[in-house]
């Protein structure tokens, strides 16, 4: 297998040129030489070539690739062959990958529209901050479908605040590159039949060797001394740096190709061993944490670390790891060590092989600084628990029915695409090239007609949209209740489709947080959602019509967001149901129900106001809506059961079996 060769020499560059794409020492673009873009051509400068022979010529370009791919000095260099390391030039140089730029407008210029992206990006960071030095893109290149641009240290701050900008009809994704993009051999390596017969045999050679380190009795993957790996020696792994660099990504993407879906591959592996490799940081072995996010054994004992910053590209990743081996590494008689991992990983038990916390320790740490509350749920006669039922199942299965039974000429929907919202046991995002053309992120998305144009109104258009959109299986509600968190508020004043009452009429609002699964490029991909209904009278199924249908999709991020922490008041929860029919919700009740209207700033923090008193107020508010009770009263039964929810919740019960309550208990029905 040949090393590629990728880095700066095709697609005309940068910029069309005189002469041939200058590269530095690591194959990229260099935007400091003479004759590329941004750069001064000195007095005898012509842009052409300097003369060398092809076979100088050739000699520097061998050299490009044996140079290390990580920035940093001789210690800074990530190895895992034995003995051998170099140093590199570009120690001051912080290097980002910029993706979603192919979907662009620019994307059929003769350079994909680079040149462009990076004057677009030198533009937005000048544009950050007016004074101090002008921002530049010292240098780039394209790997696959990502540009990876390098710029100053000082810069650094400046280039992550243009992620998510609008450039050229598509929102761009700037984050710290972190060497895990490859080139020719990832990019091979990551299709099913690969380009080549080198490339399968490639694939081939990989699969052995790691059928050979792979235990599934116990789970245990053994990627330790791959240096003396006779298997990856005889493949000529080690001949490079450049190979070198690309090869654990490469074999971690051969490893996922084992598998059949995301599930089975997260749940193959608990253990990995990196030992006894000479790691100095974990560049070249980063994929790692995208690979197996829910390790719960690391053993990375006598390598090189040295302190934390070369163990950085995981921080906060390895969310379940239990136990860590970094003996035999100088990051070991560090003085804040042992504090570092402990928060770095939240379930760490044991360090160095030593126990560091015990699982009631573990148990007893609050998840979020704010406690977690049970959601609010306020059903009319099952109405939203029906619709929700049928809808995912016709979402999945029959879009056109779905369409066709809720929506009318007046139903809105949209989508918009949270690219940045946090992940948990992630192993790689999908991309968004379904949905981001579509993306009505208002956050990014300013102009009024751009907005105007991601609105879908009415079943036609709608249709026409989901039918554009990826196949989806949800979770089974009646089996799979822990996987969502649903709300639903009485919301009046909705629009009357039939024109005879002016003030509107009363419907629900219903939020949904769950997850779905996708396939994606045969591959099967988990995301998670938020969607939006509002629901009132009208002529679908049940009587029921969607007035707007708002739905937020975003990387896949667990469900432990919404774990309640503290008892509130019981909420109606759907009942499950053995076999979910078709979609048909209960028709709307033609009886009104008491409507709860809450004076200015009640349940509202205010200047002066104690905490106390708020949530008091919020609870008063809380019981009133449930119970039907006005606030007077609500606040009769907390107060005299100590403002213990669920004990005023069981005496009204008690109180309303028994026929004592008052009429003037009770709201009055509209």
């Amino acid at each position: 297998m040949k090393p590629s060769r990728r880095g700066g020499t095709s697609g005309g560059g940068i910029r069309k040129q005189r002469g041939p794409t200058r590269t530095d020492r690591d194959g990229d673009m260099d935007m400091e030489r003479p004759g590329v873009r941004g750069g001064k051509r000195g007095r005898g400068d012509t842009g052409r070539s300097s003369g060398a022979s092809r076979p100088q010529a050739r000699a520097r370009n061998l050299d490009l690739l044996e140079t290390a791919v990580s920035g940093g000095g001789k210690d800074s260099q990530a190895n895992i062959r034995q003995g051998q390391g170099s140093g590199s030039s570009n120690s001051n140089l912080e290097s980002f990958s910029v993706s979603g730029w192919k979907n662009s407008k620019a994307a059929g210029k003769r350079d994909g529209g680079v040149e462009s992206l990076t004057a677009f990006l030198e533009r937005r960071m000048n544009a950050i901050v007016k004074s101090g030095p002008r921002a530049k893109i010292t240098k780039s290149r394209v790997e696959g479908d990502i540009l990876v641009v390098f710029v100053k240290r000082e810069l650094a701050d400046r280039m992550i605040r243009t992620n998510g900008n609008l450039w050229a009809g598509v929102n761009i994704t700037v984050k710290r590159y972190d060497g895990s993009s490859t080139a020719a051999l990832d990019h091979d390596l990551a299709t099913s039949n690969g380009t080549s017969a080198a490339t399968a045999d490639t694939k081939s050679k990989m699969t052995e060797i790691l059928s050979k380190r792979y235990f599934p009795e116990s789970k245990i993957l053994d990627l330790s001394k791959l240096g003396t790996d006779e298997g990856l020696r005889a493949m000529g792994i080690f001949n490079s740096t450049s190979t070198e660099s690309k090869f654990f990504p490469a074999l971690m993407k051969v490893w996922e190709m084992q598998f059949t879906n995301s599930t089975e591959r997260r749940e193959a592996v608990e253990s990995v061993s990196l030992s006894d490799n000479q790691l100095a940081n974990i560049t070249v072995v980063t994929t790692l944490a995208q690979t197996i996010p829910d390790l719960k054994n690391l053993d990375l004992k006598n390598n090189n670390f040295k302190d934390a910053s070369s163990l950085t590209g995981w921080r906060w990743k390895f969310r379940n790891l239990e136990f860590l081996d970094l003996t035999g590494n100088p990051i070991s008689a560090v003085p804040t060590f042992k504090d570092t991992m402990l928060k770095w990983y939240p379930k760490l038990r044991v360090l160095n092989n030593v126990e560091v916390r015990t699982a009631e320790e573990i148990a007893a740490q609050k998840k979020t600084p704010i406690p977690v509350s049970a959601p609010v749920y306020q059903d009319e006669s099952q109405i939203a628990e029906n619709f929700i039922r049928g809808f995912f199942i016709g979402y999945d299965t029959n879009r056109p029915e779905l369409v066709n039974g809720f929506y009318d000429k007046e139903s809105t929907f949209s989508i918009n695409i949270n690219t940045q919202a946090p992940k948990a046991q992630q192993t790689g995002t999908a991309g968004w090239d379904p949905y981001i053309k579509r993306s009505r992120n208002l956050l990014k998305i300013s102009h009024l007609s751009a907005r105007m144009s991601r609105a879908f109104t009415g079943a036609e258009k709608i249709l026409e949209l989901w039918n554009d959109l990826p196949q989806t299986r949800h979770p089974d509600i009646s089996t799979h209740a822990d996987d969502y968190l649903i709300e639903c508020h009485q919301m009046p004043g909705l629009p009357d489709p039939t024109g005879q009452s002016a003030t509107g009429v009363g419907g629900l609002i219903i939020m949904v947080h769950g997850k779905f699964e996708e396939s994606v490029g045969g591959k099967v991909e988990t995301r998670s959602f938020d969607r939006t209904f509002i629901i009132g009278p009208g002529g679908g199924l049940g009587g029921i019509r969607v007035v707007s249908d708002v739905l937020c999709l975003r990387a896949y991020g667990g469900n432990e967001a919404w774990s309640p922490e503290s008892q509130a008041i019981p909420q109606a929860i759907p009942q499950a149901v053995a076999h979910p029919a078709a979609v048909a919700p209960a028709p709307v009740p033609a009886a009104p129900v008491p409507q709860l209207a809450l004076p200015a700033g009640y349940g509202a923090p205010a200047p002066g106001k104690p905490d106390t008193q708020v949530q008091q107020e919020q609870l008063v508010a809380q019981m009133s809506a449930k119970s039907g009770m006005t606030l007077q009263f609500s606040e009769m039964a907390l107060s005299g059961n100590g403002w213990n929810p669920e004990a005023a919740w069981k005496n009204f019960e008690e109180l309303k079996a028994q026929g004592t309550l008052p009429a003037d208990a009770f709201l009055p029905t509209a």
